[in-house]
């Protein structure tokens, strides 16, 4: 996934670093949705300044309009962010209470960030060439056919003309009736994307891959009367073709 698709965490992914988070939030009047997101400028923020210092004076201008668009998501980066959300929310309960226990949770996220980030930092920015945006979610109509009424859960990504792939969009779930077929279509097509991909399952789990061949850009796709079509589980968007890295470009692979 690009780092301005969605915050690469989100309150349960939260729990895995901090079991009783949810608890405090609760206690303390804490929105940690508004502290992901803060978090997610924050270390955009500092991305940003990061790659800006490795940018020639002529690559900089560029840079500013990308601002970072083309970042992608890297685990060292998601543990970035979840850890400094963590920084961020202790924060504010210690600034709220003044309460040693909050100072010393906001103190042990603090180093757990900064260590974080320097981890970040080494393994490398990762920058893809040509950046397809996580979709958005589809337009959904009917058509006429035999299916028996059904819940589908679906997806679609945005494929570029090279094959790269973006994020999928965010999970729906479709409720048809007695004889109603589901017709897809991805809707605000980005810049370089030349089609689309359709997910499908009975299940919130398990999507399956539909199409054999992208959708075109302003087509649809009708479901299978029979059901969802075995194929390839949705992935999570582009790998980087690049890391910056020490102040250089380092190929990828």
């Amino acid at each position: 996934m690009l780092l301005t698709d969605t915050c690469p965490n989100d309150t349960e992914a939260l729990r895995v670093y901090e079991s009783a988070v949810l608890h405090v939030a609760n206690m303390e009047s804490i929105d940690l949705v508004v502290k992901l997101r803060l978090a997610l400028d924050e270390v955009s923020e500092d991305v940003l300044d990061t790659l800006l210092s490795h940018s020639t004076d002529s690559a900089a201008l560029l840079r500013r309009t990308k601002g970072v668009s083309d970042v992608v998501v890297t685990s060292q980066m998601r543990r970035w962010h979840a850890v400094h959300t963590l920084e961020v929310f202790y924060r504010d309960a210690f600034n709220n209470q003044l309460n040693d226990r909050y100072k010393a949770k906001f103190s042990e996220y603090h180093e757990l960030s900064r260590v974080a980030r320097l981890h970040t930092l080494r393994f490398g920015i990762g920058l893809v060439n040509s950046p397809i945006p996580k979709a958005d979610l589809p337009a959904v109509t009917f058509t006429n056919g035999s299916p028996p009424a059904a819940v589908y859960y679906v997806q679609v990504t945005w494929v570029a003309g090279s094959g790269q792939e973006g994020s999928p969009s965010t999970l729906t779930a479709i409720q048809t009736a007695d004889g109603q077929i589901p017709v897809i279509q991805a809707v605000n097509p980005p810049a370089g994307a030349t089609g689309f991909n359709v997910y499908v399952s009975l299940t919130p789990a398990n999507l399956m891959l539909q199409n054999s061949v992208p959708v075109p850009v302003g087509g649809s796709f009708s479901l299978n009367e029979t059901g969802p079509l075995e194929g390839r589980a949705p992935g999570d968007g582009q790998a980087p073709d690049v890391y910056v890295t020490g102040g250089s470009h380092l190929l990828r692979g």
